[in-house]
């Protein structure tokens, strides 16, 4: 399998058009893949192809790659694309489904695997795990730069471009330092060139907003004791994974860990050969 043989997926939800790519075929276990901050479906293409015997959904969630952006009113925080997830799922006739995500995406696999148990038969955790937990006397504080935030989003607005791909490429790499190889994958995927020949991203520059509420750290403890679904969280060293272990939460009844040399993105780059031995493994051990 390669990566040009992903189809074309487009699903609607709640009036929102979402981009996907699938691969592999009915037989194999359904996998949603759910990308990180800012990236998009692209990010599991080197993954997918080393994982023909799965079902791989890898969705631009909303705001993302080539989905719709959210209405006016709307905004990013991550629960709200429990229910687009769940929707893309259904729409898929898939009642049971093993969740993949990376980073912003393994955050929101975790909670939707706490908060619906029996709809989730594995989850997958590249470089990310929970959102980083607030403590309940800054809910004010949180709340209070939400409204500034998006009461000024016309100030947000000058984005001016780069004059061609490889800048962008480069801008990206400079933002999360990855191989520009992976990045260039993100990038064709999250840009559009304009009529003045200049390439712009498509994600919505509401995503760099803040959330109305942050978790707190005893919420989320409450949702990694829900999970019930075999469990394992892949940390790069030179990742998030240098602070996930200071995030005072328990996961190790719940959790198979695996360490591995290289960046935020490395399931991108030459570490994805073994993280997907890992995954078909971990996978093929416990389903059924």
């Amino acid at each position: 399998m390669s990566t040009h043989l992903a189809t074309v997926k487009t699903f609607v939800v709640d009036g929102l058009r979402l981009a996907a790519k699938l691969w592999g075929d009915d037989s194999g276990l359904p996998v949603i893949a759910l990308h990180g901050w800012l990236d998009n479906a692209a990010s599991f293409d080197r993954i997918a192809a080393q994982l023909p015997n799965l079902q791989i959904l890898a969705m631009d969630l909303p705001g993302h790659g080539l989905s719709d952006h959210k209405p006016v009113s709307g905004n990013y925080a991550i629960w709200d694309d429990l229910r687009s997830i769940v929707s893309v799922a259904d729409q898929m006739g898939w009642q049971e489904f093993a969740l993949l995500g990376h980073s912003r995406g393994a955050n929101i696999a975790t909670l939707l695997s706490g908060a619906l148990p029996q709809r989730v038969s594995h989850l997958v955790c590249l470089d990310g795990l929970i959102p980083q937990p607030e403590i309940s006397e800054n809910f004010p504080v949180q709340m209070g730069q939400y409204l500034r935030d998006f009461t000024s989003t016309p100030t947000i607005g000058g984005d001016k471009g780069h004059a061609t791909f490889d800048a962008a490429v480069a801008a990206r790499c400079k933002a999360t330092p990855m191989l520009a190889e992976a990045a260039a994958l993100i990038v064709e995927r999250g840009l559009y060139q304009a009529e003045d020949g200049r390439f712009y991203w498509r994600s919505d520059k509401r995503l760099k907003l803040a959330s109305p509420v942050k978790l707190s750290l005893q919420q989320l403890q409450a949702t990694v004791d829900a999970i019930t679904a075999p469990a394992m969280l892949v940390s790069a060293k030179q990742g998030l994974g240098q602070w996930l272990p200071t995030l005072d939460i328990n996961i190790s009844n719940s959790f198979e860990i695996r360490e591995i040399e290289g960046q935020h993105h490395c399931h991108m780059e030459t570490q994805a050969t073994q993280i997907a031995e890992w995954i078909n493994g971990f996978l093929s051990r416990t389903d059924g």
